[in-house]
C-alpha cells in the first residue's frame, strides 16, 4: 500500500503524524510525505518532497495575521475573531501544497492520504484520485471550527483541480485522552506516541535526576514571534524554587533571560518526550502537541497560554485537574511552581491521564483497520 502523507510545513504538525507513519511503514507500506519542512520527515527515516519550494511560511502567517489586526498573542476574548482568521490562514498555508502534491500523486499513485486535520490538501487529493482521507487530531480540544472555515477560502483550487465533494471514505484518528474530550468526533482512538525529533541524548539525560526536575518550553513557533525576555519572570521564579529547571528552547536567543539562576539548566534543543519522561513538571506555551506529550509523560503543568488555540487546551488541563494557569508569563511565581510540583491531587489526575493514554490503541494497533479501509 501507497501512503501519501500531507502536512502544513510547521513542527507542531509533522511530528504528531511520525508514529502512524512509522507503525505503516513498519508494516511494509511505502511512504511519501508533503510538507513545506520535508528536512523535518527525513531525520525521522522517511521519505519526503518540499510541494511548497520557495515558499516561506512564516510570511504566511504574518500576512493573515496582519490582514485581521491581530498579533501572534491572542486573548481569550478574541477567540471568535481567532476562528475566522484561522480558518484562512490554515487554508493559505494548505493551498500553497496542493498544486505540486497533485502532480506527484498523478504519478505516484497512493492508496490512501494521511493527513493533519489543518492541511486541506489532504482530502482535495483524496477526492481527486478516489482514495480513503484518514485525518488525525492535532490537541486536545481539536480544532473543529478552524478545520470547517478553510473550505470556504478554497473554492478556487477545488474549482481547479475539478474536484467537487468530500472523500468517499475517510477515517479520523482520534489522539485525545478519553476523560478530556469534550465531544465526540467519530473517530478511532489511538495512542500518541509523541516524536519530538532525533538527537545524541546527553549524559545528564541520561542518569536520574538529583531532585524534581521542571522542563520549561515555549515550543517552535513562539520563540520566533516573541520577546523571551517576556518570559523572564518565569526565569527569575524558577530560581526561588528547590528544584531543577531544564530550559528547553531550541535554537532560540535566550539572552532576554539574563544570567541563569544555578538550578536552571540551558538544554537548547532536546527531544522533549525525552526531556519530560524524568521529569515530574512542565511549564510551557500549552502547544497542541507539547501538551499531548506533556500528557504521556503524565507531568503536571504551569500553563502560561499566549496564543492560537492554548486558552481552549489550557482550560482542558486545568478542568482536569492537571495542574494551574497563569495568565501572563509575567504573572508565573514561586507558590505556583510549588503547587504543580507538590501537589498530590494534581500528580494523582496527571498519572490517570498517562494511564489511559497507555491503554489506547498504539499506531501499530490501527495499521490493520487502515489497510482495510484502503482495500488491502
Amino acid at each position: 500500500m501507497r501512503v501519501l502523507v500531507t502536512t502544513v510545513g510547521l513542527v507542531g504538525h509533522i511530528f504528531p503524524l511520525v508514529s502512524i507513519a512509522h507503525a505503516l511503514r513498519a508494516a511494509g507500506h511505502e511512504i511519501l510525505w508533503a510538507t513545506p519542512q520535508p528536512e523535518l520527515v527525513a531525520k525521522a527515516g522517511l521519505s519526503a518532497f518540499d510541494p511548497a519550494p520557495g515558499v516561506n511560511p512564516m510570511e504566511i502567517i504574518q500576512s493573515v495575521l496582519a490582514k485581521y489586526g491581530l498579533g501572534f498573542e491572542i486573548s481569550r476574548d478574541e477567540y471568535a475573531k481567532e476562528v475566522e482568521m484561522g480558518g484562512e490562514l490554515l487554508a493559505r498555508l494548505g493551498e500553497v501544497t496542493i498544486d505540486r502534491t497533485v502532480a506527484v500523486a498523478r504519478n505516484w499513485r497512493p492508496d490512501l492520504v494521511l493527513y493533519d486535520e489543518l492541511q486541506p490538501a489532504g482530502p482535495l487529493i483524496a477526492s481527486k484520485f478516489g482514495v480513503p482521507a484518514v485525518e488525525q487530531v492535532l490537541s486536545v480540544c481539536g480544532y473543529r471550527e478552524i478545520r470547517d472555515g478553510m473550505r470556504q477560502h478554497l473554492d478556487e483550487v477545488y474549482d481547479r483541480h475539478e474536484v467537487v465533494g468530500a472523500p468517499e471514505r475517510s477515517a479520523l484518528l482520534d489522539t485525545r485522552p478519553p476523560s478530556m474530550r469534550q465531544q465526540d468526533f467519530g473517530g478511532w482512538s489511538m495512542r500518541l506516541v509523541p516524536h519530538s525529533g532525533s538527537s545524541v541524548l546527553p549524559d545528564w539525560l541520561l542518569e536520574p535526576p538529583s531532585r524534581r526536575r521542571v522542563a520549561i518550553t515555549l515550543g517552535t513557533t513562539t520563540p520566533g514571534f516573541m520577546d523571551l525576555g517576556a518570559f523572564r519572570t518565569v526565569i527569575e521564579a524558577a530560581g526561588q524554587v528547590d528544584a531543577e529547571f531544564v530550559l528547553a528552547t531550541g535554537d532560540a536567543d535566550i539572552s532576554g533571560f539574563g544570567e541563569l539562576p544555578g538550578n536552571v539548566r540551558a538544554a537548547g534543543w532536546v527531544p522533549l518526550h525525552a526531556l519530560l519522561s524524568t521529569c515530574d513538571s512542565m511549564i510551557h506555551h500549552v502547544g497542541g502537541g507539547t501538551a499531548l506529550t506533556g500528557l504521556t509523560a503524565g507531568v503536571t503543568h504551569l500553563t502560561m497560554p499566549v496564543s492560537a488555540d492554548s486558552w481552549q487546551v489550557s482550560e482542558q488541563i486545568i478542568k482536569r485537574g492537571l495542574g494551574l494557569e497563569a495568565a501572563a508569563p509575567d504573572e508565573v511565581n514561586a507558590e505556583m511552581i510549588r503547587a504543580v510540583l507538590f501537589d498530590k491531587s494534581m500528580r494523582t489526575a496527571a498519572n490517570e491521564v498517562r494511564t489511559e493514554i497507555a491503554a489506547m490503541p498504539s499506531p501499530a494497533d490501527l495499521v490493520p483497520r487502515l489497510e482495510e479501509l484502503a482495500g488491502r
